[in-house]
This record gives structure tokens, sequence and C-alpha cells, in this order.
């Protein structure tokens, strides 16, 4: 706090001062003097004094925050609720593999199933395959990006088939969505083994194959 002077060797008991900023706020103390010189303490005010211009005074509205969390939801389901990968025609193989059978080197295809969520806070996502929770399966990746989740099929093969959850978890609730996904395709019967497709799929696989092709013809 600085002081100043304002008003010297005044003689009355009341004193009415001017040229004060508006908007500062002001305490004052007061010295008594005679011949001797001035006191050794001053009076000074309890209460401040703080100069308003009328007119000018501003009152600051409350707002309240809004609440940006929800449930989480689906904004935009499968359109189609069937997704179907095909695969180039093949020749059909033999129901069991031989010695000298060789298999043509391709980029394995993916498949990927993308669905738009809306929640806050992050929720938990949870993929399933027939009401079973995938885990650790290195076939299976999935992402969870700016309101995106995204389950991706690495070398998709009939095996694959099924019915996908999406579950999406957060403190305010749950949501979840379901997506059947059909493979269909020319699928040799080595890629159908290098892909991890178990046996008895393979051969029910190979016998509706056969079973196809009279009536293509």
């Amino acid at each position: 706090m600085e002081w100043y002077t304002c008003l010297e060797h005044y003689h009355r008991t009341c004193i009415t001062l001017t040229d004060l900023v508006v908007g500062n706020e002001y305490y004052f103390r007061v010295f008594s003097e005679n011949m001797c010189g001035l006191s050794e303490n001053a009076t000074a005010t309890k209460d401040s004094a703080l100069i308003i211009k009328e007119g000018m005074n501003l009152k600051i509205p409350e707002y309240t925050d809004y609440d940006f969390n929800e449930a989480p939801h689906f904004t935009q389901p499968p359109s189609t609720p069937l997704l179907s990968l095909a695969t180039t025609p093949r020749s059909t193989a033999a129901s069991a593999p031989t010695p000298d059978r060789r298999c043509s080197s391709q980029k394995p295809p993916v498949q990927c199933l993308p669905l738009f969520l809306c929640s806050r806070p992050q929720p938990k996502v949870i993929w399933m395959k027939n009401k079973m929770m995938i885990i650790d399966d290195p076939r299976y990746r999935m992402f969870s990006s700016q309101g995106v989740c995204t389950l991706e099929i690495r070398k998709p093969s009939p095996f694959d088939g099924g019915t996908y959850t999406c579950k999406a978890i957060n403190d305010l609730g749950e949501a979840q969505v379901d997506c059947k996904l059909e493979v269909k395709g020319g699928f040799t019967f080595c890629e159908l083994m290098t892909r991890g497709v178990p046996l008895h799929l393979i051969d029910k696989y190979m016998n509706e194959a056969k079973n196809t092709e009279p009536e293509r013809k």
C-alpha cells in the first residue's frame, strides 16, 4: 500500500477531498500537528472508500457448465446386416494334402468391420463372435479412435463367418450392435489349412463347394 499526503497545515476537523480516481480504493489516516511537530501515531480509517462511477456497475452472469457426459450409443449401425467377402474362384482341391501340392503366395486379404460410436467418458469396447469374447487372438485386431470402433480380421476364411457383436460400456450405461459376416469364395484346401481352419469345417466347406459346382454349370 502506498501513502501520499493530500493536505497539510489544515485547522478544521472535517474535509472534502477531490480529484480521486474512479475505481480506486482509498484508506485515510490523520496526524495531529503543533509547534513541536507531528504526532507519533496517526488515526486511520477502519473501512476503505471505493470510488464507484454511477451506471458502470457490472454484474457478471452465472453460467452452469454443460454436462457432456453420455451413455454409449452407436450413431450409425451397419446399413447392411449381411457382409459378404468374395474371393477369386479357385479349382477345388482334394480332401487330403499330398507332399507335392504347392500353394500360390498372395497378399493375405483383410476384412474390416467399422462401427461409429458416441460416448463420454471413453468407454470400454468389447468384441464378441457368436456371443464369445475375442481375447488374444492373433487373427483379429481391434481399434478404437475418435468414435470409430473397428475389428480387423486377417486372412478371412469360412470359419470366420458368424455374428459379431461390438459392446461399449462406461459409467453411464452400455450399448451393443450386431453384424453378421458371411465369407464366400473358392478357397483351396491349402489356403484353409494355412489359415488355421479346423479339419471338420474344411471338409464341410469342400463338400458344399462340390455340390454347388453343378448348379453353377
